[in-house]
């Protein structure tokens, strides 16, 4: 068996809105932040830790052909500049695996990331190509072998992943507050919720309210997207402490801050959780042996696709830390490529899903059947490859120039 073609598609919900091109629309910024009150310490103010975003959603999904029929999905983490993307598939990665064996999965992941190794290029857009193209191999794999990704990785140790409900959507308190009770009601037990924008104290007010919502019905997860220092972040964690629902602290400080994540972890019982960042398992290592969490991130449409990931957990439960597969704005092959990891990996603490997954346009409606959540977890079947059908109609819908 050969690969004959690998072609990368601009998904975005521009297209929803009659745009054409990425470009007419792309809209990028950074986040807004919220006001601050008058307080003496408002807190971080250079603002590093903000990412620039488009003002909808896009994702690069790829697609690898072989000359038996067999065709594989995969997905590249791709919320800004998404051609930069496409052209690394395309132009990069494509000539060197065309004429290969899509079954060489491990001997094909090497080839990529020396492409762009000697110019320092092991993370970032080169990681998120090289992830699309190696979940839609394993894709592959699965549907040559009629097996599941899950089963090929060595089998599962469990086959319902618990689910945590990614973000709470909403203006004020008061809507965060509704839209919590609206996750719990909706199945799941673990919800998060973001801070670290804006005064410290005004921030200890927002995460009690949302704690007081989850109340004993679950946990809540708080994400502070790098926003505090480590004074400021060791303040917040005692009020997390104190709160008694709260299972981990994410990013509390900005991902270089290797001191500080050694410090921080060593100073509570709130789970330190960081690693969205690291996409590849030798920033893993580094951060595993300087003892800097309790819980790793990698996202798999940016950490190298499911090879990487699975390494990197692997890695991680040598140190006896656990791992979360962290899913950001993607598609159900995003989802379920973690989630394939997760069932294979006894170390996996749980796994992000896409607030809106289910009525989104990149949720279940790009699907010819939807996910099911039950009482807080996804159910993995005996479906080969990642087990899941695109509903091509719906992705035309989206598909960008």
């Amino acid at each position: 068996m050969k690969i004959t073609d690998i072609t990368c598609d601009i998904l975005s919900t521009a297209r929803q809105q009659g745009a054409t091109r990425y470009e007419d629309t792309a809209g990028l910024k950074f986040p807004q932040v919220a006001s601050q009150s008058t307080q003496t310490f408002p807190g971080r103010a250079d603002m590093r830790h903000l990412c620039v975003y488009p003002s909808g959603r896009s994702t690069a999904l790829i697609r690898v052909r072989t000359d038996n029929g067999i065709e594989g999905i995969g997905e590249a983490h791709a919320p800004a500049a998404p051609r930069v993307v496409k052209t690394i598939v395309e132009d990069l990665l494509r000539p060197v695996l065309i004429g290969e064996d899509p079954r060489s999965i491990d001997v094909l992941w090497e080839r990529m990331f020396s492409t762009m190794r000697l110019r320092s290029h092991t993370q970032g857009f080169t990681l998120e190509a090289i992830a699309g193209i190696d979940i839609a191999l394993w894709d592959i794999r699965g549907k040559y072998y009629n097996e599941p990704i899950w089963r090929l990785l060595g089998g599962p140790y469990r086959l319902q992943i618990p689910v945590y409900s990614s973000g709470t959507p909403g203006q004020t308190i008061e809507s965060r507050c509704e839209g919590i009770e609206r996750v719990l009601d909706e199945g799941f037990s673990v919800v998060k919720t973001s801070c670290g924008r804006g005064a410290i104290d005004e921030q200890m007010h927002v995460v009690r309210e949302m704690s007081r919502a989850v109340g004993d019905r679950g946990k809540l997860l708080v994400d502070a997207h790098g926003g505090f220092d480590i004074k400021d972040a060791l303040r917040f964690v005692r009020l997390l402490e104190d709160l008694g629902n709260v299972e981990w602290f994410e990013d509390a400080l900005l991902p270089e801050d290797h001191q500080g994540y050694r410090q921080l972890t060593q100073s509570t019982s709130v789970r330190i959780a960081v690693g969205e960042t690291d996409c590849n398992r030798y920033v893993v290592r580094d951060r595993l042996l300087n003892e800097e969490c309790d819980l790793i991130l990698p996202d798999v449409c940016r950490a190298g696709g499911i090879s990487e990931t699975l390494r990197i957990a692997q890695l991680a439960d040598v140190f006896g830390v656990s791992w979360a597969s962290h899913v950001s704005t993607s598609t159900p092959v995003h989802l379920m490529a973690g989630l394939h990891v997760g069932a294979a990996t006894p170390n996996c603490f749980i796994s992000e899903c896409p607030s809106g997954f289910a009525r989104g346009p990149f949720g279940n409606e790009l699907l010819t059947e939807p996910l099911l959540l039950e009482n807080g977890h996804v159910a993995l079947s005996e479906e080969p490859g990642l087990g899941i059908t695109l509903n091509e109609d719906a992705v035309a819908q989206l598909i960008l120039s």
